[in-house]
């Protein structure tokens, strides 16, 4: 097992400016711009609003709310709560006002950064759902009445620091691997979220496992695309700062720009983000005419042949004279440079997997969850098997049980039980929650998979409800079709869209209310499904009307497409539980076909 090189992150902090000193470690400060932050800003940013946090009455263990997206200051806010002990509560700023007022308030916040007064409106405007909270703080711009801002925190904090260099000592060193570093809350199966309690220890430990298995170095340009509050990109973007290596923030905009521009070597992305990349290089070829076209659509297959390991020794030959002559062109794409390229947070499909590793961009499929803080499986540069998420991480142990907790041998498809000094201590103030999910060290995923003879991973599916999108994003399907289904038109409503770009929905009408509203004449049923288009517009209108920000839903929970289906769901037909809940797998398996033209 890699053990973490520290207790806690105020000697990580403190390590990685005395190791690398003034070598820059941020580019730029945000995504569009910035001046340059090497190790030694970093640190004496981080002692400086350490030092001022405690002089406001901050003290290890608190809660502190950290609402924004990536740039210097969450990383410095995020740093500067970690050196002396109290505990973030992180998420972005496009979640809806309702869901950070929960959050902040369930937490208990005191203190909380925010990016900007917008987003200071929008927590103040919900005070009353934060009973404890006392103080907001504006990281960029100016604050306002009532508000602190950052610039004039690190002032303070700096001050205080001349005066007493060592007033931060005795707090960050009574800081341990079992005391905890953040609380992020992800989706659960009800409209709550839930709060995954990290420790120092947890998350140290993960960075060691990265690190041994990927090997950052000082040489390497990290680009940052994923939220920074993400378990995801937090992860890669400790690994780079215990690495001496650089960062630069980018968003999901500028990806192309910056790909080409800032040519990284390393570059962890959500399998949507791969299947971009993926099309716009096929999708170029394609459009090639003549003997140029044939040729680049031998490409595009010959690619996928190696990738997939199905290729013989003509087309490997053939691949090695293409790989020498052409494709470093279509690479340019990438900048050219890519060593590691990670793919989590979802499924990575196949013929993506297996093309882009064709082409020579080394992807390596991961997995985990929040709740392994969060890496569980990787995939090795010196192993990178097409189809599988690797082994297991060093330290970490991964066992397929059946629904009983029975250990299953190879090649047996159950449940995935993980075991590792990354696993989570537990939900906040959720008792019942933890108990469902954690016993005797080991941790429930809720996913389905298998081992392979020789320990490498499969997933095959998901046990629970939540849908996670190509782009990575969670989304609770109850929730959005108990909204759905406030239609007077709409009787039930299964929301579907596992692994795809958007969401879509089987809906099952009240078929009283839409005759009253569509004569039956215009219906158009066929196939186990009503066509009309009367039908059709009457429903999308709903649907628009009904999954809206101002309702609390997020762009991504939008249905963007769906089916109206002339069969309900029945305990009789065997789509409904006795306690008339969706039995979701038997949906899919019965209505497979129309779930799959929905995303063609």
């Amino acid at each position: 097992m890699p053990t973490p090189t520290h207790r806690s992150f105020a000697e990580l902090v403190d390590r990685s400016a005395s190791a690398f000193g003034g070598a820059v470690f941020l580019p730029r400060r945000h995504p569009h711009g910035g001046e340059p932050v090497t190790f030694d800003r970093l640190r004496d940013d981080v002692r400086a609003l350490a030092a001022a946090l405690l002089a406001l009455g901050v003290r290890p263990g608190d809660h502190v709310g950290l609402v924004a997206e990536n740039r210097y200051e969450w990383l410095l806010c995020d740093l500067a709560c970690a050196y002396i002990g109290a505990v973030d509560v992180p998420r972005g700023t496009d979640t809806a006002a309702a869901e950070i007022a929960f959050i902040l308030g369930h937490a208990g916040c005191r203190f909380v950064f925010v990016e900007n007064q917008a987003t200071a409106r929008a927590v103040l405007d919900r005070k009353a759902e934060i009973p404890r909270l006392e103080t907001v703080c504006v990281m960029v711009g100016p604050g306002g009445p009532g508000l602190l801002e950052l610039d004039r925190l690190l002032e303070e904090g700096r001050a205080r620091l001349a005066a007493d260099p060592h007033a931060l000592e005795t707090t960050s060193a009574a800081i341990g691997a079992d005391d905890l570093l953040t609380i992020v809350y992800t989706s659960g199966t009800t409209a709550n979220p839930k709060g995954v309690m990290l420790t120092h220890g947890n998350v140290l430990s993960n960075i060691a496992m990265v690190e041994e298995t990927l090997h950052f170095g000082r040489e390497d340009v990290a680009l940052s695309v994923l939220p920074s509050w993400h378990s995801y990109e937090r992860i890669m973007d400790y690994a780079v700062l215990y690495a001496g290596a650089q960062l630069v923030y980018s968003d999901r905009r500028r990806i192309k720009e910056d790909l080409r521009g800032v040519q990284p070597t390393i570059f962890a992305a959500v399998p949507r983000i791969w299947e971009m990349l993926h099309d716009g290089i096929v999708n170029h070829c394609r459009k090639q005419k003549g003997a140029k076209g044939r040729l680049l659509g031998f490409l595009i297959e010959n690619c996928r042949a190696v990738g997939g390991r199905r290729a013989g020794p003509v087309r490997r030959v053939a691949h090695g004279v293409l790989r020498r002559s052409v494709l470093p062109k279509l690479l340019a794409a990438t900048g050219g440079r890519l060593r590691i390229a990670v793919s989590g947070g979802g499924a990575l499909p196949a013929h993506v997997d297996e093309c882009l590793l064709g082409m020579g961009i080394p992807i390596l499929n991961g997995y985990g969850l929040t709740e392994t803080s969060p890496v569980a499986s990787v995939r090795r540069p010196h192993d990178n098997r097409p189809g599988t998420i690797g082994p297991p991480m060093p330290g970490t142990a991964i066992e397929i049980r059946d629904e009983q907790g029975r250990p299953l041998p190879a090649g047996q498809v159950g449940l995935i039980w993980i075991r590792g000094p990354q696993v989570m201590r537990g939900y906040y103030r959720n008792a019942d929650g933890t108990a469902a999910v954690l016993a005797d060290g080991w941790f429930n995923s809720g996913d389905l998979g298998c081992l392979e003879a020789d320990g490498h991973v499969r997933i095959t599916g998901r046990a629970k409800d939540t849908i996670v999108l190509s782009g990575g994003e969670n989304v609770e399907p109850e929730r959005i079709e108990t909204a759905i289904k406030t239609s007077p038109f709409i009787e039930q409503a299964v929301v579907v869209g596992q692994d795809q770009k958007v969401l879509g929905a089987l809906l099952v009408p009240d078929f009283e209310a839409l005759e009253a509203e569509i004569p039956r004449s215009e219906w158009d049923a066929r196939d186990g499904a009503l066509h009309g288009s009367g039908v059709r517009e009457l429903l999308r209108k709903e649907l628009d009307r009904l999954i809206t920000r101002d309702n609390g839903f997020r762009p991504i929970e939008r249905i963007a497409t769906f089916a109206v289906m002339t069969e309900p769901l029945t305990t009789e037909n065997g789509l409904l539980t006795q306690t008339l809940k969706v039995r979701r797998h038997v949906v899919h398996e019965r209505h497979g076909g129309a779930i799959a033209a929905l995303f063609r």
